[in-house]
């Protein structure tokens, strides 16, 4: 069966839109008892959802799905303190929110729309490729060479968050582990707690409170630690994709900052279309083999209250980069001065036909030899988070870490 922590938690950008209650919430673990043995028969060959899974995977898929219906949304941890009790291999730091002066453009547009101010400090974690010794938080470079990951995590901008504990750390695990027998050039991983969205009426911190914050990040490893930009790698799953796709983008239109762009993009099913354009039959929103929820726009209607979800979600280059609304003039030359990108998505995922329009898109501007694809074998959706979804978990992170080594 799957880690229990892996399955409660992630509640994704594609939610149903509703709220159980604590009484409801016992009742579908109670109700899991009676489900269990209808799900391993459904779980036999004739009835998955995908010919390569094993009855493990299809197991799993319908226990997930069963949380994501059923379970309260995770309320996420609060910013305004740094988590105790820390793993050994993690250390905690406090990063200061930017000036007001670097938010320009068109971001300042957003951020006056919306009410956005930057915040005082937010807290982040490294994580340590080995304990023994422990780095320093704020540590320099150890040599010339050394590469830097700084992670965005998932959750559809409204759960999960940055914690060594929570279930995206898998990913950052992973992949420190897997980089590490491909070359000794990456010793940490920032993992960045950004201010979440909230359902509240009116929702606090919409769109770009996560790229304000991130924006802070980013000169913290840059200017604070002494990264060279050309050595940080931005990585981030589902809406941690979408932050670091528009993170870049404000670097690259915002000269004015005196910030060069990262040297590289890693992004794990990155949610690019919080609309509806890839909707419909014979779409990959159609799949039953993936975890996430058909219909469910209650995040991205919160991410985007202060526009509406019909007049930005489908529109705006910054929050649906893979949008098929987007105007001509829009997608022509919209990733041009992006760095060298490696894309995961799940061939059973429902934001796999995004995915797919996204690395065209990126390949078309920047070139396919800087734009790498994975698709893991009927996937579900953020995969990498899942230990009951090898052999392309592993198939994955072999294969960034050989993209990694070779930047």
């Amino acid at each position: 069966m799957s880690e229990p922590e892996s399955t409660t938690g992630v509640i994704l950008a594609a939610q149903a839109d509703h709220k159980p209650t604590k009484f409801q919430f016992l009742k579908s673990i109670v109700g899991l008892f009676v489900r269990i043995p209808v799900w391993l028969f459904f779980s036999l060959p004739p009835f998955r959802p995908r010919k390569s899974w094993n009855w493990k995977k299809a197991f799993n898929l319908q226990l997930m799905k069963h949380f994501v219906l059923t379970s309260p949304l995770p309320k996420g941890p609060s910013y305004k303190i740094i988590a105790p009790n820390l793993p050994p291999e993690c250390t905690a730091v406090w990063i200061k929110g930017i000036d007001e002066s670097l938010i320009q453009g068109d971001l300042a547009a957003y951020a006056s729309k919306a009410g956005v101010k930057p915040e005082a400090r937010l807290p982040a974690y490294w994580r340590h490729l080995s304990a023994k010794p422990p780095l320093l938080a704020s540590s320099p470079p150890i040599n010339a060479e050394e590469k830097v990951i700084l992670f965005f995590h998932g959750g559809g901008y409204a759960a999960l968050s940055a914690l060594p504990d929570d279930p995206t750390q898998a990913i950052v695990r992973g992949t420190l582990s897997s980089v590490a027998k491909q070359t000794p050039n990456l010793k940490r991983v920032l993992s960045f707690e950004y201010r979440l969205t909230t359902f509240d009426n009116p929702p606090h911190n919409p769109f770009p409170t996560a790229l304000i914050d991130a924006l802070s990040a980013y000169i913290y490893v840059t200017s604070e630690v002494g990264f060279a930009p050309s050595h940080v790698i931005i990585m981030g799953d589902s809406a941690g994709g979408n932050l670091a796709l528009a993170l870049t983008r404000y670097i690259i239109r915002t000269p004015s900052l005196n910030l060069k762009p990262p040297g590289g993009l890693i992004l794990h099913s990155p949610w690019i279309d919080l609309g509806v354009s890839h909707r419909g039959p014979g779409t990959s929103n159609e799949f039953d083999s993936d975890y996430l929820v058909a219909e469910g726009d209650k995040p991205a209607r919160a991410f985007t209250y202060p526009w509406g979800f019909d007049a930005m979600a489908d529109s705006d280059v910054y929050v649906s980069p893979g949008s098929l609304t987007l105007l001509k003039d829009e997608v022509k030359g919209m990733f041009i001065g992006f760095p060298k990108t490696f894309i995961t998505a799940g061939g059973g995922e429902r934001l796999l036909d995004s995915i797919r329009t996204l690395d065209a898109r990126m390949a078309s501007d920047i070139g396919r030899e800087s734009v790498t694809y994975f698709q893991g074998l009927d996937a579900v959706h953020d995969f990498l988070i899942f230990s009951w979804t090898e052999p392309e978990r592993t198939e994955a992170l072999e294969a960034c870490a050989h993209w990694f080594a070779n930047l």
